[in-house]
């Protein structure tokens, strides 16, 4: 496999490159595999603190990147569209065998809110499990609906933790309604 090297913004630009930005996976894959096939070194552009701010390739290939990424955007936003359905069905499926008593409103506030796509909310986590998602996702709906929590954290003087532990009860006595 043919190199890849990592160099600054402002290392001169090799000969027939181009640099393609950091932010569409589809491009920096499909970049990244055709380099290689080409058997031509790929050049990671990072920051002085290491955030990768994009690659350099020949321009041969990110030109038939782009091509290739604006002929297959509408298939590939199809396909992340029944994904995400698919995904939501399982976590509501999920939600009702946990929590069969939750009002249907508050169920649904749940996976608009805590599965909300590209929010780094906990039901959007992909370390966890799909029951250790949905439980979170309600009791963070819970903790912020139905206790003070969020009073103990304005009011000052109280970190997350020590809030968390005071409405423990709360959240548990609301939740054991809803199993």
């Amino acid at each position: 496999m043919p190199p890849e090297i990592q160099v600054s913004p402002t290392t001169p630009m090799p000969r027939g490159y181009t640099f393609l930005p950091k932010g569409i996976p589809y491009k920096t894959l499909h970049t990244r595999k055709l380099t290689h096939a080409a058997n031509q070194p790929l050049y990671i552009v990072a920051s002085k603190n290491k955030t990768t701010l994009g690659l350099r390739a020949p321009t041969h290939i990110i030109k038939k990147v782009h091509i290739r990424a604006k002929a297959t955007l509408t298939s590939r936003r199809l396909a992340t569209t029944h994904r995400d359905a698919a995904a939501l069905s399982k976590a509501r499926a999920c939600l009702t065998r946990l929590f069969a008593k939750m009002p249907e409103g508050k169920k649904e506030h749940v996976l608009r809110h805590g599965f909300k796509k590209e929010s780094g909310r906990v039901g959007r986590l992909g370390g966890l499990g799909l029951e250790e998602r949905v439980r979170s996702a309600v009791g963070a709906h819970v903790r912020h609906r139905f206790t003070g929590y969020d009073g103990l954290l304005r009011g000052g003087g109280v970190g997350r933790g020590v809030g968390r532990r005071r409405v423990g009860g709360e959240i548990e006595g609301v939740l054991g309604k809803w199993r």
